[in-house]
């Protein structure tokens, strides 16, 4: 080993034993808080359909996209399938802890490409995004969170190394995994296409300025999610998940409410503010002799954290606590995960790491907060405050939706067929079809108990076709992303009858439900999915997803009839 090499190596391993901390500070404490929250719950039950053979929807013979990530579904389901023994939500702990280690591992190694390895570093971005609370409780939860940080922070790390060999004179598609990985945005969350876009701005920032080259990397980067989208039109006949159509009620105030209560409750300026210096320091340096200029992604990247976060703010962010703000909070600390201790960091990279033992230590979001809800310790609360209690599917045994789903299928089984509601289950009314129906108030935990062949309706919507599309007075009141719609509805679709009293409406809302619009949307979600119907949804597509329905009965008759 040369003179040279030895100091490089110690610089390594003292980075890396540094770096250390945070991953295991932070991989420990999700895996101490693994939990499957109610959403999660519900790609178990869409899992459970694929396993039995029946696509990606989540009731029979109504193809409504209820998950968002198709990646993330994917994922799971290749879990299952190569660990036939084990539970849904075994492997999605399993898969959540992991890919959060991973995530932050990259993020290391990403920003470990962009400086030299003259001197140690230390990690100061890095151990930010491991003292959020939030980074612990969505790194499982079932839902994709995990998937996303990972996804961030692979993109980030192949960037970054690319960037390192001297790509400026390299076409745009070589090496084409990188480009590949840029394109899996949608398919990790669909509003991830902005965060893809301004990856894909950086790929062509550090390559040659070839326009058949840039197009080359395109058509890599754009295949995946072009093939799935083809599926998605023909299969759901929509351009989005329904998930997107049902939040799509969300008002900027309510946005701007989630953003502070992310921003408050951990006394983020301090951090960002300290991070924007860094950022800003960094891009405005000139690279060494030997060393490639990394403007790029101290520039773009900060720049997709503001816009995702604008994003977040405009379709008025969630009711889980921070978790939508967690990939524009990766993608903004992402360039500084580990910095050299020089110049201004000599100052600023102790204020990021002092406070990142505050927020780990005291820092805590209010358990509900309006509309805002620490979802993880509700959880934790309601089922039992035991690591992993609600992981499992039957810890669920005790909720009343998971009894009554119970019920439903053991009724179904036997051939029974009604309408029940979860406000009235004692009310029973004949349905429009066979077997039972169930209105649920969500569609987790008591949805995925009631088996494959129960329908389950839920007033969010998620689960919806119909519901999804629903346009509620701008003065509705509601828990962000989930407006609850008016019984009504799947009341016309689904019951033979009326309720006792009779509720208003329902004559105008079965009436709206054979109007042609309406009905063309019924039909392409329902019928038998041969190669004509996939074709004729991929044409329909476009129009059913921007088609709206008054959520007034009356009024639906008058627009759409």
């Amino acid at each position: 080993m040369s003179p040279q090499t030895l100091p490089r190596t110690r610089h390594l391993v003292l980075t890396w034993t540094l770096v250390a901390i945070p991953v295991i500070v932070a991989t420990s404490m999700v895996w101490l808080r693994r939990w499957v929250s109610d959403d999660g719950f519900i790609n178990y039950r869409v899992i459970q359909q694929l396993l039995a053979g029946h696509g990606p929807v989540y009731n029979l013979n109504d193809r409504v996209e209820v998950g968002t990530s198709t990646l993330w579904l994917g994922l799971v389901w290749l879990g299952r399938v190569l660990t036939p023994g084990s539970e849904t939500g075994q492997v999605m702990v399993v898969l959540g802890t992991a890919l959060t280690a991973l995530a932050l591992i990259l993020l290391a190694v990403g920003a470990m490409a962009l400086n030299s390895n003259r001197q140690a570093l230390v990690p100061a971005g890095l151990a930010v995004v491991a003292a959020l609370p939030p980074v612990w409780d969505f790194g499982t939860s079932g839902l994709e969170t995990s998937l996303s940080m990972a996804w961030i922070a692979a993109c980030f790390a192949a960037l970054a190394s690319r960037l390192r060999k001297g790509t400026v004179n390299h076409p745009a598609w070589q090496p084409w995994p990188v480009a590949a990985l840029i394109g899996l945005g949608p398919l990790v969350r669909p509003d991830f296409a902005l965060i893809s876009l301004a990856f894909g701005i950086a790929l062509l920032w550090q390559s040659r300025r070839r326009f058949s080259e840039w197009l080359g990397a395109a058509g890599i980067a754009l295949a995946a999610p072009l093939a799935y989208e083809v599926f998605r039109m023909g299969f759901f006949a929509s351009l989005v998940p329904n998930t997107a159509l049902a939040k799509a009620n969300g008002s900027l105030l309510q946005g701007a409410r989630y953003l502070l209560d992310f921003v408050g409750t951990y006394w983020l300026w301090i951090p960002i503010v300290a991070g924007a210096s860094l950022i800003i320091a960094r891009a405005r340096t000139r690279p060494e002799q030997g060393e490639s200029s990394a403007r790029s992604l101290f520039v773009i990247l900060p720049v997709a954290a503001l816009v995702h976060a604008c994003f977040v703010v405009s379709v008025g962010g969630d009711f889980m606590h921070g978790r939508f703000l967690l990939p524009a909070t990766v993608l903004f600390f992402a360039p500084i995960a580990v910095v050299p201790f020089n110049g201004r960091a000599r100052a600023l990279a102790p204020i990021m790491v002092a406070w990142a033992v505050v927020c780990g230590l005291v820092l805590r979001p209010a358990l509900w907060n309006g509309m805002i809800a620490d979802e993880r310790t509700y959880y934790a609360k309601f089922v039992a405050d035991v690591p992993g209690a609600s992981v499992s599917l039957e810890n669920w045994s005790a909720d009343i939706g998971f009894k009554l789903a119970r019920k439903a299928a053991a009724d179904h089984a036997r051939g029974e067929s009604y309408y029940v509601s979860i406000g009235k289950p004692d009310q029973r009314l004949p349905r429009t079809g066979a077997g039972v129906v169930m209105v649920l108030n969500s569609l987790g935990d008591a949805g995925a108990a009631s088996g494959l062949d129960v329908i389950v309706n839920d007033p969010p919507s998620l689960g919806d076709a119909i519901g999804s599309r629903l346009v509620l007075a701008p003065d509705a009141q509601f828990r962000v992303g989930h407006a609850y719609k008016p019984e009504v509805w799947a009341l016309a679709r689904f019951a033979a009858a009326d309720r006792t009293p009779p509720v208003p409406g329902l004559a105008q809302a079965r009436q709206t439900l054979a109007c042609e619009p309406v009905a063309e949307l019924l039909d392409a979600v329902s019928q038998p999915l041969s190669f004509e119907r996939f074709v004729k949804n991929v044409t329909l597509a476009p129009r059913l997803t921007f088609l709206r329905i008054p959520v007034n009965p009356e009024e639906a008759v008058k627009a759409l009839c």
